[in-house]
C-alpha cells in the first residue's frame, strides 16, 4: 500500500439594509491567530450595524505596506454597505508568497471571521493592489470554489508561471481588474495579457483602464474601492465552498508516515494470522490424535495470537483516522477514513475470531462455532469491500 505522490491530491443574495454611517464604535482592531503553527497579524473592520448574512472582504497589500494600508481605505464604505473586512499582513512586507502567505493562513483567516461574525460564506471576497493584486488572483484561481470573486489594482500576471494558476480553478470566478494607463509596474500589455488568458478559460473578466492614472493607489482609493465593491458585491458561489488544501511537504512526509506506521501495523497483523492459521492446521492433528490436552493448550496460544491481530489492526485504523484528520484534498481523507473503517471493520472480525476460540475451549457445539465463524468472514468480506472504495478515492483526482 505504496504511497508514492501526492501531487494530484481538491444562494439566494441577501438584501443587507445599509448604514448611514460609521459609529464612533465602529473601530479598526489589530488581531492575531494562529495559523500554520505561526502567529499572524491581521486588521479587522466590522460594522457595529452588521446584519446576518454579511458579506467579507479579504484584502492584500501592495509591498512595504501592511493590512492597515488598505483596511483603512475600505472602512467607510464597509460600514455604509454592512459588509466585513479583513487586512492580513504578508509574513515578509515586500511581497506575498506560497504557501507561507496562503492559501492555508487565509481559510483559517476566513474559518475564523465565519465563526465569529454572521457571514454569508457564499459571498466572501478578495481585493488585491499592486503584490497584493497577484496574489489575489492566485488564490482566486487556487480556491476558486471558495472565493466568490476578486477585484484587483494595478495588478496582473507577468511571469509564465504565474498562469499556471489558470491550471488550477474548478470554477469560472469573477475578476475585475483596475489600471491606470500610466502604470509604470504593470503596463497595459500585461492586463491585456492576463485577461485574455483568463477570458480563454471561460472566467468573467471587466477591465477598468483609469486615464492620467500611475500604480499610486491611495489618492484614488475611495473611487476605486467603490467601483470594485460595485463589481463584488453581485458575485456569489452557486453551492456552499469548497476549500482545497495544499499539500505542503511537510504535510506530504506526515501522510507518508502515518502509511508506513499503517503498513507496519498491518504486516505485524499478517504475521499473527500465519501463526493462527498454522495453529489451525496443528489444532486438527491434536484432535485426529485424540490429544484434548495438546489440543486445549493450542486454543489457549490462539486466544492469544487472535487478541493480538485485532489489537494491531485496531491501532492501523487509529493512524488512519490520526491522519485522516489533517488538512488534506477531499480524495485522501476520503481515502484515509474508508481505510480507518476497513481496518476497525477487520479488528471487530478478529475479536468475533477470538470469541471462536473461547467457544471451542468451553466445549461449546459445533453450530454456535460455525455461527462465529459465518460472522468472521462476514466481516472481513466488508473490510475488503470499503478497502476497495478506500484505493477508489485514493486513485481519483481531488475536487
Amino acid at each position: 500500500m505504496s504511497f508514492k505522490s501526492l501531487a494530484r491530491v481538491c444562494a439566494a443574495l441577501l438584501l443587507l439594509p445599509l448604514a448611514a454611517h460609521a459609529r464612533a464604535d465602529d473601530k479598526v482592531s489589530k488581531e492575531r491567530i494562529e495559523s500554520g503553527g505561526r502567529r499572524r497579524t491581521y486588521y479587522l473592520f466590522a460594522p457595529s450595524s452588521l446584519k446576518p448574512g454579511a458579506p467579507l472582504v479579504v484584502l492584500f497589500h501592495g509591498s512595504d505596506r501592511n493590512g492597515l494600508s488598505l483596511v483603512e481605505r475600505w472602512k467607510a464604505l464597509a460600514a455604509r454597505e454592512g459588509f466585513v473586512i479583513a487586512g492580513p499582513d504578508s509574513r515578509d512586507s515586500k511581497g506575498w508568497r506560497t504557501p507561507d502567505d496562503g492559501p492555508e493562513f487565509i481559510h483559517d483567516l476566513v474559518e475564523a471571521l465565519k465563526a465569529k461574525y454572521p457571514l454569508d460564506a457564499r459571498r466572501v471576497y478578495l481585493f488585491g493592489h499592486s503584490a497584493g493584486a497577484v496574489f489575489a488572483l492566485h488564490l482566486a484561481m487556487k480556491e476558486s470554489e471558495y472565493f466568490a470573486a476578486a477585484a484587483v489594482h494595478a495588478g496582473a500576471w507577468r511571469e509564465e508561471g504565474e498562469f499556471k494558476s489558470l491550471e488550477q480553478a474548478k470554477r469560472k470566478t469573477p475578476v475585475a481588474i483596475f489600471v491606470g494607463d500610466r502604470d509604470q509596474f504593470f503596463p497595459l500589455g500585461a492586463v491585456r495579457a492576463t485577461e485574455a488568458a483568463l477570458k480563454g478559460r471561460g472566467h468573467q473578466v471587466e477591465v477598468t483602464v483609469m486615464k492620467g492614472h500611475d500604480h499610486w493607489y491611495y489618492d484614488r482609493a475611495p473611487d476605486i474601492n467603490a467601483a470594485a465593491w460595485d463589481f463584488l458585491k453581485t458575485r456569489s458561489l452557486d453551492a456552499d465552498p469548497k476549500y482545497r488544501p495544499e499539500v505542503t511537504d511537510t504535510t506530504a512526509r506526515d501522510l507518508n508516515a502515518a502509511l508506513a506506521e499503517i503498513n507496519a501495523l498491518r504486516a505485524k497483523a499478517s504475521e499473527a494470522l500465519r501463526r493462527f492459521d498454522a495453529g489451525d492446521e496443528e489444532l486438527r492433528a491434536k484432535r485426529a490424535a485424540g490429544d484434548a490436552q495438546g489440543a486445549a493448550v493450542l486454543l489457549r496460544a490462539q486466544l492469544e495470537t487472535a487478541s493480538g491481530i485485532a489489537s494491531a489492526f485496531r491501532d492501523a485504523a487509529a493512524a488512519a483516522e490520526r491522519a485522516g484528520a489533517s488538512k488534506l484534498p477531499d480524495n485522501l481523507r476520503q481515502f484515509l477514513t474508508l481505510l480507518a473503517r476497513a481496518d476497525a471493520r477487520r479488528a471487530e472480525g478478529y475479536d468475533v475470531l477470538k470469541g471462536r476460540v473461547e467457544l471451542q475451549l468451553a466445549g461449546e457445539t459445533q453450530a454456535k462455532v460455525n455461527e462465529a465463524v459465518r460472522r468472521f468472514e462476514k466481516l472481513l468480506d466488508e473490510a475488503d469491500e470499503l478497502e476497495r472504495q478506500a484505493n477508489l478515492a485514493r486513485s481519483a483526482q481531488g475536487p
